[in-house]
């Protein structure tokens, strides 16, 4: 079991904001708010990026309230696509796609996690294979792809890792610090910080 000390409190959280090497899309949210700790990491990868790369964030903090709408229409999805399978297999299905918003949560409900690209000092993105957030096969990070997208995703996962960071494995795009998944891919007992509702 995975105990949590929190080295912040919800006062300490921070927004992102952009920079020449650092780029929000507001895609997915306006909401731009994230521990501290994670975006220092997150601005000192982006820094470390080779010349004409940025990161490029999608997602940071997502409240709980977030997090429902996400799970609801993937598991009905899966349950419809399922039917003989039970309640178990459902949910732990879903889980893989998306973070239950019951229980522990998430990564991004505890302002520790992020979700992120590489782009061009354009703006324009790199290639990284199916979409973001798709449901499929192909957004596992280590899911066979084409050299040139293996390339990117090694190269983001590598940088991120750089500071700190991990990926969660069925998302390459996926990535957090001191949350109860990366407690548990670095084979820790303590997660620093939890959801913050």
């Amino acid at each position: 079991m995975i105990n949590v000390t929190e080295r912040e409190t919800p006062a300490d959280m921070v927004e992102f904001v952009e920079t020449d090497r650092l780029f929000l899309n507001p895609l997915e949210t306006d909401d731009w708010r994230i521990r501290r700790v994670v975006r220092d990491k997150v601005v000192a990868c982006s820094e470390g990026l080779p010349d004409g790369l940025c990161l490029m964030i999608f997602e940071a903090y997502r409240s709980r309230a977030r997090q429902w709408e996400l799970w609801n229409p993937v598991i009905a999805s899966i349950t419809q696509a399922n039917p003989d399978w039970s309640e178990a297999q459902i949910y732990a299905e879903c889980s893989r796609w998306v973070s239950p918003p019951d229980a522990f949560g998430s990564g991004h409900q505890a302002g520790a996690a992020i979700d992120v690209k590489l782009a061009r000092a354009d703006r324009s993105e790199l290639e990284f294979g199916g979409l973001m957030k798709g449901l499929s096969g192909v957004a596992p990070t280590s899911w066979p792809v084409s050299p040139d997208i293996r390339k990117n995703r090694d190269m983001l996962v590598s940088a991120l890792h750089g500071v700190g960071m991990i990926n969660y494995p069925d998302e390459w795009w996926h990535f957090s610090y001191g949350d109860r998944l990366w407690a548990e891919v670095t084979n820790r007992d303590e997660a620093f910080f939890a959801p913050l509702e």
